[in-house]
């Protein structure tokens, strides 16, 4: 095995721009790191689990980027309680990847064509659809897999010629894993009594199924998907429209803006088409996410939303405010054209106006009296989750309006000036 191959392929897919390798202390990952060390931007990344073989690891991950002459970023992310240790680690592992990549750095991982396989059987065995057997793309925006042309035996004995340092994480042999089973069971039965060269088989049986996936990928992509926070929405009369497979793809997609990096299981999915076509009222579905209806939406939320903190208005840009943005701008010439805009009363943004969620007992001055914010937010259609984490503006103690639905009678405008407020939330 001649290291100049795997160097020569990692040259012609990886991109030009800064390289991020997640280095995890094994043959692969080392591997991987001195494919692209010759890289004129590049650095490693290193993920500390807390686990057992963590210390390890880390030692040699080290090793390996002080050797390369390459800068290394060490992440905590301890993995939480919870079943599949395999799957939450993974899990851990990519949430501070994703948020530690740099603008236009892609991630560089070690993945072989054993990996490839394995993925595509254990896809396999639990029932997934194309996506599942297309199993890893070799290359898609934000990361790409160099060495997935070679098998796991031929990236060590590369590994062992350089005199690179590497480890063998010992939960790799615990047999409580799937991926072990499948690694250490499962394929060399296969390969002894049915097919010589399974992996290679499975490898390309994902590369034929990921050229489907691409089409259906692109396809679902022309559906929107509503994001507002950690509660996403999906227009019904769309779903309804198009083949199972493209709606199917749309449900992951949304799925995985909650439950990232993974597109939820095929009973998620099942699950959520059911309440869109009417056939379940509702559902709750992995990560304990709730699964409704409104209106023309289902709606995939967490349980518990995630509630802002009070904020300062600050007039002539737009504020952050959960999952949407709120903008002050001069009225003056400004269609109203929308119901989220409400023209409001300049003098109500004097002294220190702040926006906050409703509180217990919070009342609007109407014409006459006072009306409920509650009861504001009910009438107007507003879902009880979102009730309590929508915006209020609120001067000199007093609640000068319910944004986007209603203005204090006090802080309505009484001359021909006016500031525009205007209520815009998230969508992907």
């Amino acid at each position: 095995m001649n290291p100049e191959r795997v160097a020569a392929e990692a040259r012609d897919l990886v991109p030009a721009g800064p390289l991020a390798v997640a280095l995890g202390g094994g043959a692969d990952s080392a591997v991987a790191a001195w494919s692209v060390a010759g890289h004129p931007e590049v650095r490693c990344i290193f993920v500390r689990h807390g686990l057992e073989s963590s210390a390890a690891l880390e030692r040699t991950a080290r090793a390996v980027a002080a050797e390369l002459g390459i800068d290394v970023t060490i992440l905590d992310a301890p993995v939480q309680e919870g079943p599949s240790l395999e799957d939450r680690a993974r899990r851990s592992r990519w949430r501070a990847i994703d948020g530690a990549i740099r603008d236009g750095e892609t991630v560089v991982t070690g993945h072989t064509r054993d990996d490839q396989a394995e993925t595509v059987l254990m896809n396999l065995l639990r029932g997934s659809g194309s996506a599942g057997i297309a199993g890893m793309s070799r290359s898609r925006p934000g990361v790409v897999r160099p060495l997935m042309g070679f098998t796991r035996e031929e990236i060590r004995t590369v590994a062992e010629d350089l005199g690179l340092p590497f480890t063998d994480d010992p939960a790799n042999e615990d047999r409580a894993h799937l991926r072990n089973r499948v690694r250490s069971e499962l394929l060399p039965m296969l390969e002894r009594e049915y097919r010589t060269g399974i992996a290679g088989v499975l490898a390309r049986a994902g590369s034929l199924a990921a050229a489907d996936d691409l089409l259906i990928d692109e396809i679902a992509t022309h559906i929107p998907i509503i994001r507002e926070g950690n509660v996403v929405m999906i227009p019904t009369a769309a779903l309804a429209t198009v083949p199972t497979a493209v709606a199917s793809r749309t449900v992951r997609m949304a799925l995985r803006h909650l439950l990232a990096p993974y597109p939820g299981a095929a009973a998620d999915v099942d699950a959520v088409l059911r309440v869109a076509g009417r056939r379940a009222d509702s559902a709750t579905i992995t990560g304990a996410l709730a699964v409704t209806l409104e209106g023309p939406y289902v709606v995939i939320a967490a349980r518990e939303p995630d509630v802002p903190e009070e904020i300062q208005i600050v007039q002539g840009r737009p504020i952050r405010f959960g999952a949407g943005a709120v903008r002050f701008e001069p009225a003056e010439g400004l269609p109203v054209r929308r119901r989220s805009t409400l023209l409001l009363d300049p003098a109500a943004l004097d002294g220190g106006a702040t926006l906050r969620v409703p509180a217990p007992g919070d009342r609007i001055a109407i014409a006459g009296g006072s009306k409920s914010v509650r009861t504001v937010l009910s009438e107007h259609g507003v879902p009880v989750r979102r009730r309590s984490t929508w915006p209020l503006i609120v001067s000199g103690g007093r609640i000068a309006a319910v944004v986007g639905i209603r203005v204090a009678s006090w802080a309505q405008p009484s001359t021909s000036r006016s500031v525009a407020v205007v209520y815009e939330r998230g969508r992907t």
